[in-house]
């Protein structure tokens, strides 16, 4: 049977259900009980199937009709939900817009949010930052920030940057300590190490004879990002820092990149949201928004 054909029907036979008859529910339909009690019909015509039992006291569901609604029901719910959201993407982005992101990308973007809320004044924005939880709906947000090589399969996915590192230093430090020149250098120096990560250990470079490792012995070690770059805008040492940690420091000259010719590691850095939902208005302005200002990050 057609997927059209099915649908035919199937709000009156809800709304009967719901109701308790054919008089109530056409009342609630604006129309007459004739016409309700001939939509039903001809839906359990086309389903080959006995929904309700009828007599001239009561109406009753039989057991076919019990399960039937029950499905119905859902199926109803699912295309009221995809047509609001349909006609949201065509209407100005509005009420509560809850994001996930991690501690200091959260920073990355705040610039963008002055601009939205005047662009936007029905628009509330929620910023819920630190661990991305991995099930965004159970957890109430509407959209996320992920840095990773891919997102799980249940999730939408849009690439907004690239997460690279770099490693860099103060220019206090490197007045008194020059500049490495190959990522073999790198043992002459004091570094500072991330130890949540392999870049804790060591730090790892792509070149022209192969991928090169270099184990390190960090002066001072964090399982913080921030303090990570706060202990290279202090003059500590080297630091292996994703660019997007370090932007602001990188573009006015706190920090200074060093191995200019050396590509570390790369991932995506990404907008998620659930796969079960259209993309709302206020998503779209939201993931536009930032997109942009990482584009013009260089990022």
């Amino acid at each position: 049977m057609p997927a059209m054909g099915l649908f035919d029907g199937m709000e009156v036979f809800a709304r009967v259900m719901e109701a308790g008859s054919f008089t109530a529910a056409a009342a609630q339909l604006g129309t007459t009980k004739s016409t309700v009690s001939e939509a039903v019909r001809r839906l359990e015509a086309r389903l080959g199937v006995r929904l309700l039992d009828r007599t001239t006291r009561r109406l009753a569901p039989t057991e076919a009709g019990q399960a039937f609604y029950v499905r119905c029901r859902k199926a109803l719910d699912e295309a009221a939900a995809a047509r609001a959201e349909a006609r949201a993407l065509h209407e100005e982005p509005a009420g509560r817009l809850r994001v996930a992101a991690p501690d200091p990308f959260a920073r990355l973007f705040m610039p963008v949010i002055p601009a939205l809320l005047e662009a936007y004044p029905a628009l509330q924005i929620e910023v819920v930052a630190g661990q991305v939880p991995v099930d965004l709906v159970e957890a109430g947000f509407d959209v996320a920030i992920r840095i990773a090589p891919q997102a799980a399969d249940n999730l939408i996915v849009r690439r907004i940057g690239t997460s690279r590192v770099a490693i860099v230093a103060s220019p206090d430090y490197l007045a008194r300590h020059p500049a490495p020149q190959s990522p073999a250098e790198i043992v002459r120096h004091r570094c500072i190490g991330f130890s949540p990560l392999f870049w804790g250990r060591e730090w790892r470079f792509e070149t022209p004879e192969g991928p090169v490792a270099i184990p390190i012995r960090p002066a001072l070690s964090t399982n913080v990002s921030e303090s990570l770059r706060d202990a290279a805008l202090a003059g500590v040492g080297l630091a292996a820092l994703p660019e997007w940690v370090a932007a602001d420091e990188l573009e006015s000259g706190a920090l200074v990149r060093v191995l200019h010719d050396y590509r570390l590691a790369e991932s995506a850095l990404l907008a998620v949201y659930p796969s079960n939902r259209l993309m709302a208005a206020k998503v779209k302005a939201f993931v536009d928004a930032v997109a942009r200002h990482l584009k013009a990050k260089g990022l």
